[in-house]
């Protein structure tokens, strides 16, 4: 996998500070990182490259340099080992109370409105048993909206997308998020790349939880209306969009800045075709 950002600015500008999650943490279930790289270019002098763990676990770098004449590249590669588990019984992603319910507290952009309450009512009055809830959430999801990009952007609200009736990826996935939530089923946002498109992509994995204390993860993708397969490639995790922005920061000087970007994933080794079919 390899991944490009291009930041490139109307004159000099100094003091930047940009925040990435572009390289997946070591393991993320049935996903194993074999190797990676991040290269900084177009910095004038040295740049400093540091790499933390944030509340989810995502592996977080931060970039900070003195002054980028004209553009600044980001560029990540990685290599990453997929394989379909059998099924069965997880562990909680959570280690307390208080970080379950903050995969079923609303956030700013999944805050629900009554439509998406009457959505959810709607099926906790159809399905008593969290996984069927969870199912029916991911179909109503699917078909409330169609795709069209440039109408929503990255802070549009789910209710606002709902409302507007168009969206993309992290559109369809706040709306499921906000209603498996409003059904008492905790669920995360999942940022990451799906094989064969061109941009990052977005979906939702919702956790149904066992009597016998384990849960269920059950990875949705409503803007394709399908479960998630072989071919979808995590790379960071949490509450919404606004915790796995793949790049962020600021900078001083009065430039203004354009974001380019490009993507390239291969599948190197496949054993079993039928799994990502």
């Amino acid at each position: 996998m390899r991944q490009h950002y291009r930041y490139t600015y109307t004159g000099p500008v100094w003091d930047l500070r940009q925040r990435l999650l572009m390289i997946p943490s070591d393991r993320q279930r049935d996903q194993l990182l074999l190797n990676h790289d991040l290269a900084v270019r177009g910095t004038e002098g040295d740049h400093r490259l540091t790499w933390e763990r944030d509340e989810f676990g995502n592996r977080v770098a931060r970039v900070v340099a003195n002054r980028v004449p004209q553009a600044i590249d980001f560029e990540a590669m990685f290599r990453l080992e997929r394989t379909a588990a059998p099924n069965g019984v997880d562990a909680p992603p959570w280690r307390s109370d208080t970080e379950r319910l903050s995969y079923l507290r609303p956030t700013a952009l999944t805050a629900p409105d009554k439509r998406l309450i009457d959505a959810a009512l709607d099926i906790a009055h159809t399905a008593a048993d969290a996984g069927e809830r969870a199912e029916l959430a991911h179909r109503w999801a699917a078909k409330a909206i169609t795709y069209q990009l440039g109408v929503t952007g990255y802070s549009t609200p789910a209710a606002m997308a709902l409302s507007l009736g168009l969206g993309v990826c992290q559109d369809y996935t706040h709306i499921l998020l906000t209603v498996l939530r409003l059904l008492n089923v905790p669920a995360r946002y999942v940022s990451g790349h799906l094989v064969g498109e061109g941009a990052p992509h977005a979906w939702v994995e919702a956790f149904v939880e066992r009597r016998e204390g384990g849960i269920d993860v059950i990875g949705f993708d409503p803007t394709h209306a399908r479960r998630t397969r072989l071919d979808y490639l995590t790379v960071a995790v949490g509450r919404d969009y606004a915790d796995v922005s793949p790049t962020s920061g600021t900078y001083s000087g009065p430039a203004q800045g354009r974001l380019a970007a490009t993507k390239h994933a291969d599948v190197v080794e496949l054993d079993g075709v039928a799994a990502v079919a």
